[in-house]
């Protein structure tokens, strides 16, 4: 019996020493009060959201004012024409470079004041309508920016000629400045007239402001479309000029790029050389 005894009170010994090992774990977890220590947070893989793309980058729209205009593939003039937009039509304005302003993903238009008119806001629900895509004939599509209107322009006379020179000028203003440049992705003085002049029915060639002022047929009462002569501003002689648009206002390529300037600014008055006709 005693033997019998000791068998059972050993058993139960191990059995004490066996169970709570197999047996422990908490049935509490540590709160943010109980001074335990948290959790740690499961780890889950998060896709990174893809941003919208906005649909524009300006609160500005275009309206067409012509019957026809080009639509481009990209920011120039020299870009090739992809359809065209109907007098009437609205379309928000996504971005501006080089005078052109582009309504849908690569399709630009001119910004001339003469084909279109640009206002704050988004378009009319009631007047937006689809791009045309379709390529006009080469007969009546326009390569150049005093062709902007897909309908045949009458045949220069000296206004006619004067009023695209000034067009022209205007389309390109905020392109930058760059040396040398004659592109809207940059120009100098002289190279805004070569190319301005040269797309607006003239044909002349690249060549200094000098040359240009002895070139020049020197008149006292400009008009719109005329040249405006300065000297002695980085160098000696005539060294910088620009094309006149009336009102006491030129549209000239100068350091901080095209952009329209007050002819009686005392800088424009104390360089004035004198005014020129090609």
């Amino acid at each position: 019996m005693l033997k019998k005894a000791n068998r059972t009170v050993m058993n139960m010994g191990l059995a004490a020493l066996l169970v709570p090992a197999a047996l422990t774990f908490s049935t509490t977890s540590a709160s943010a009060n109980d001074g335990g220590a948290a959790p740690a947070p499961v780890q889950e893989k998060v896709t990174p959201s893809v941003p919208q793309q906005q649909a524009t980058t300006t609160n500005q729209k275009v309206i067409v004012n012509v019957s026809a205009l080009n639509i481009r593939q990209g920011a120039s003039f020299s870009s090739p024409v992809v359809g065209t937009a109907t007098q009437g039509q609205e379309f928000a304005i996504l971005k501006e470079a080089n005078g052109l302003v582009e309504i849908a993903p690569n399709k630009w238009i001119s910004k001339s004041s003469s084909y279109v008119t640009i206002a704050s806001g988004k378009p009319s629900a009631s007047q937006v309508k689809g791009v045309s895509t379709s390529t006009p004939s080469t007969s009546t599509a326009s390569t150049s920016a005093a062709q902007e209107t897909i309908t045949p322009a009458p045949a220069p006379t000296t206004s006619t000629a004067s009023g695209s020179t000034v067009n022209v000028a205007r389309s390109l203003v905020g392109s930058p400045y760059q040396w040398a440049g004659n592109t809207p992705s940059g120009f100098d003085c002289s190279g805004f007239i070569a190319y301005v002049f040269n797309h607006s029915g003239h044909s002349i060639s690249r060549t200094s402001v000098a040359n240009y002022w002895n070139m020049a047929t020197k008149i006292s009462s400009p008009q719109p479309g005329d040249l405006v002569f300065f000297q002695n501003t980085y160098t000696s002689g005539p060294s910088h000029m620009g094309i006149y648009i009336g009102n006491g206002q030129m549209i000239h390529a100068g350091s901080h790029g095209v952009a329209v300037a007050d002819l009686d600014v005392s800088y424009y008055q104390d360089h004035f050389l004198g005014y020129g006709r090609f």
